[in-house]
Order: structure tokens, then sequence, then C-alpha cells
């Protein structure tokens, strides 16, 4: 019988013959069953272009939503290319801050901006509508009064509002909220149309802002890449969670309707960025590779077979899964003597960025790299509270190595979101450049990132394809971003007069 052999995209693994011979023969078993060959992914990314082909075409009905990818249309046509000028606010409600943004645009991709948070409290989140968005309303005039503005006073303020709740959305400046989420529960909200909420509230108190449009984060970062490197195909989010906005030909957006079609080009409009909400991606389970480990953090989160794809590649989730191997291994008694700690039984309670520190040695060069298995025994110790009298180095080299099988399956299948938009757009057939702007923490601060998504493309496109795809930072899409779609809106505006 041949000996094992790890699957070739993983690191080699440094003092393997050191290792308990039960803890490395736990491991392979983990690895087999994270595998991810290059015919699996060629599946998955088959599934993936299929949904965003039933996307593009068919409204998601009750019976349907949960079959394919909802590829919402934002109405923005028009991408900056960093000639723009002007300014415009930005406002970002998404959790527990309120943020509301001035970003003066100077042309040549740059910008400056200044900008005040506040805080939402919880009386806000669950009292009526009217209150919060009053409260915001307020928040823009206090903000304006403190800090002045860049703009004149006879002209109305345009304004870009990243909300960042499910939004059925049917123009630049209108969309119906569909239901609350993180902790938000305001009355007299769902259904209701978010922009002329504010608008209302603005109207109210009199302040010269007008609220132009309604903008998903994933479009914001598409635009400020866009602004900055003066393009973009594909603006994604690789944090806390994960979605994608790309920009698509309106010819391919059939449920648009041929009339909405045909108008749309009659003004010289051929593309339309669209909203995949990719984190939704096999909510049927066809293709992606549930284990045991996914299946028990699905079961107990508070959507259970809901954003199948989101549970196996975003922050707020790999950390989970990996706490679940991790306690697997605890509790075959190959790892630290078989105990555990109250720190790494608490759920939710390995976060990636303890994932980063884990990895960290893999970065040649690094402080950490000089010494792997004392970093890596530093992070056990502290942030999981283990005994070190319990850790052995074959227990350390065990505990990153199942951080680096959990986090590079994540990366694939990110990297299978990205090789559909480029083919679904055709560019795998071109010569141009490919332009992705990412955002989120694990593209900021994940430890070979963009390494492992680029070899998952290269499988995926072809060395060739591969070789032109450009990724770089998005920068503050939830406000520069939602600065540009006001610019666009406003451009829109003009264009009618």
């Amino acid at each position: 019988m041949a000996p094992y052999q790890s699957p070739p995209y993983l690191l080699p693994m440094p003092g393997q013959a050191e290792m308990h011979p039960p803890t490395l023969a736990a491991l392979q078993d983990i690895e087999q069953q994270f595998d991810l060959s290059t015919t699996k992914l060629k599946e998955v990314l088959a599934q993936f272009l299929w949904e965003y082909k039933k996307g593009l075409a068919e409204l998601p009905t009750e019976e349907t939503r949960d079959t394919f990818t909802p590829m919402i249309p934002t109405y923005v046509q028009h991408i900056p290319n960093g000639s723009e000028t002007g300014t415009f606010l930005a406002l970002d409600l998404g959790g527990t801050n309120l943020r509301v943004c001035e970003v003066t645009l100077l042309g040549d991709h740059k910008w400056t901006m200044r900008q005040q948070k506040f805080k939402v409290s919880d009386a806000l989140k669950q009292g009526e509508a009217t209150a919060l968005f009053d409260y915001i309303a307020g928040a823009i005039d206090q903000f304006l009064v403190q800090t002045g503005t860049t703009s004149s006073a006879d002209e109305a303020l345009y304004l870009g509002f990243t909300f960042s709740f499910p939004v059925l959305q049917t123009a630049l400046d209108a969309g119906t909220l569909i239901t609350w989420t993180k902790g938000f529960e305001c009355k007299n909200a769902v259904g209701k149309d978010i922009v002329q909420l504010l608008q209302d509230a603005l109207d109210r108190k009199h302040i010269h802002v007008r609220c132009s449009a309604l903008v998903n984060d994933t479009c914001g970062a598409l635009m400020a890449r866009a602004y900055e490197g003066g393009d973009c195909l594909c603006g994604g989010i690789f944090g806390t969670g994960t979605n994608g906005a790309y920009v698509e030909s309106i010819d391919q957006i059939t449920k648009l309707g041929p009339e909405a079609i045909k108008e749309a080009k009659a003004k010289g409009v051929d593309k339309m960025v669209i909203n995949t909400e990719w984190g939704a991606f096999d909510n049927e389970r066809i293709v992606m590779p549930f284990t045991l480990f996914d299946n028990r953090v699905d079961r107990i989160s508070i959507n259970p077979r809901k954003q199948a794809f989101e549970k196996m590649i975003s922050g707020m989730y790999l950390g989970e899964v990996t706490r679940n191997v991790i306690l697997h291994l605890v509790d075959m008694q190959v790892i630290f003597k078989g105990h555990s700690s109250k720190a790494l039984n608490a759920h939710y309670g390995l976060d990636t960025a303890i994932m980063s520190a884990l990895e960290a040695a893999s970065i040649p060069n690094s402080v950490e790299a000089g010494d792997p298995i004392r970093a890596i025994r530093k992070v056990i110790v502290e942030d999981f509270l283990i005994d070190p009298e319990l850790v052995s180095d074959s227990d350390c080299m065990a505990v990153a190595r199942v951080s680096e099988i959990v986090g590079t399956r994540g990366c694939r299948l990110s990297a299978c979101a990205l090789a559909a938009v480029v083919i679904q757009t055709g560019n795998d057939k071109t010569d141009l450049e490919v332009k992705f702007g990412l955002d989120g923490s694990l593209v900021e601060f994940y430890p070979r990132f963009e390494e492992r998504i680029r070899a998952t493309l290269k499988e995926l496109l072809g060395g060739e394809v591969e070789k032109r795809v450009e990724i770089a930072m998005a920068k503050d899409g939830s406000g520069v971003g939602a600065a540009l779609v006001a610019q666009a809106a406003k451009r829109l505006a003009e264009a009618t007069l």
C-alpha cells in the first residue's frame, strides 16, 4: 500500500516524523474529510454558474428562493474611472454604530473624507421606525453643523445610504426592507421603502440632503476600487460574512424584462452592477462538501440550512469549524492529553484572528517563522487557556495544521465564486486584465489568503487567465463606495433633465 500523501495544495508539514503517530493518523483523516480536489472544485464552479444564470433570469419565489443565488439588480449603471469630482455624503448603518461621512472626490483617483460615528441604542433598534430614522436624520444634521460642509449652500447634498440588511431593491433610490437582522426589530419598517423613510425624516427636519442611492456594501467595494484603480469587474467581501457584486451585461439580466432592457439600451446603458448574495450559494447542498463539523456548526446557528457557502468560508464561521475539529482531536485523546478548557469549549470562542496567529509562521521571514512551535504554543496557552504542561510540540503542529486545513478549504471555495464571475462575464476568453476589489478581515489579515486564492484560480481557469487577474484591497466600500454611488445618481439625474 502506497504511503499517505497530503493534498498537494497544503504546505509540507515540518516535523511530521516527530509527530505522535495517533495524532498524525487523526490529522490525515481530517485532511481527507476536508479535501477539495480539482475535480470537486470544478463541480462547485459549474453549480455556481448554473445558479448565477438562474438568478439573472428568474425572480425567486417562496418555493425557489433557496435553490439559486438571488442576483439582485442594484440599478448602478455607471462605474467610476477615477476622474469624478464633487462632494457627497455617505451613511453607513449595519450594527451598533451609525457612520456619517462627507467624501470629497478630487479626481485623479484621489479623495478625502470627514466622518463621525453615532451609537444606535437598543431602544432605537427595537422602537418605532420613525424614531430610528429621525435619529439618523438628526445625526446627519449634527454632523453637517459641527463639521461644516464644503458643498454649496443652495444645492442639495446627494447621499448614498449603505444599509446592510436584506432589501428588495427596485431602483437606485428605492428598496423595501425584507426583514431586520443583527438585533434590529424596529416596528413599521418591514415592507416599507427604506429610502423614503430616511427622506421623510430629512424633510421633517428641513435638512437639505437628498437620499439618492441605496447601496450594498459589496457594490460599494467595487465602486471604491474602480475609482482608485481605474476599473473593476467585481467587489467582494470576505470578512465576518461574505458577498460579491460584479458588472454584468444588461442583456444577461433577462428578469428585468425585454421592455426594461430595451429602454435602458436606448439610454445608452449596456451594463449594471449585480449583487449576487453568494453567501446563500448551494443552500440545497447539491455540491458543497459538508463534513460532520460543518453540520454541527450549521445546526446550532441562528439560521440552520441557510447561507451554506458563507458558513464554510467567512470569518464568523471558520474559527467555529476549526474549534470543533480541535475538540474532536481532544475527544480522541490525541492532543492536550485529552484535556479541553472553558475557552475552547465556548461556542464561537475561536475567531479568525486566532487562526491568523496559528498560521503566522507560514509567512516567510515573519518573526513567528523563526520559532513556529513557540509561536503556536503561545496561542494555545494564552488564547485557548490550556495548561502549558499539557501541550506537546506534536500538539502545536496538529493545531496549526487543523487551522490550515479549514482555512485553505475556505480559500479554495472562495476562489470558485470569483472564477464563476470571470467565466460568467466572458473574461476567460479575452486578453483583458480582470480586476477584483476585495475587502474584509480575511483579505486583510489572514496569512496567504491571496496566495491560496490564486493557486485555486490557476487550477480552475488555467495559468494564462489567472495571470490576468488583479486582486487589490477595496478601501471603505460602505463610505467612499456609497458616496460614489451617490455621484452616479446625481449624474443620472442631471442626464435626464
